[in-house]
């Protein structure tokens, strides 16, 4: 039996482009590379506009600001970083208030496929 050799990795900034696909068509938008996040999460208003079917279910989360814990409805959503596509269930947040509406989690990160570069600036829009 023969490996497949491992899929080269690609060097991924703090902020990324991504490709977010839902039933309601694509987006493509810059979204933040964040280590100390389990699940990749959507803003409320993204998950709306590309109709992004819900689950179901729900997460519970940590959030940043202290010690807090929220409660968040996931949707199906698919995703495509650097080439690769992933499907998976998202985190849904309001995000109206921060610079970026998508957080890549390491539901995404640990697939292996990447290897963050925290010195590389990211690039003006």
């Amino acid at each position: 039996m023969t490996s497949q050799p491992a899929p080269e990795k690609k060097i991924v900034r703090l902020v990324v482009r991504v490709l977010i696909s839902g039933p309601a068509g694509e987006e493509s938008v810059r979204a933040k590379v964040d280590t100390g996040a389990d699940r990749t999460t959507v803003s409320d208003e993204l998950a709306r506009k590309l109709k992004l079917p819900p689950t179901g279910s729900k997460v519970t989360v940590k959030v940043s600001a202290g010690n807090q814990t929220v409660q968040r409805m996931l949707v199906d959503a698919s995703i495509s970083l650097k080439g690769q596509t992933f499907r998976l269930k998202v985190g849904v947040a309001d995000r109206s208030q921060m610079r970026y509406g998508v957080i890549i989690g390491r539901d995404i990160l640990r697939s292996g496929y990447f290897l963050i570069d925290p010195t590389r600036r990211p690039k003006q829009r």
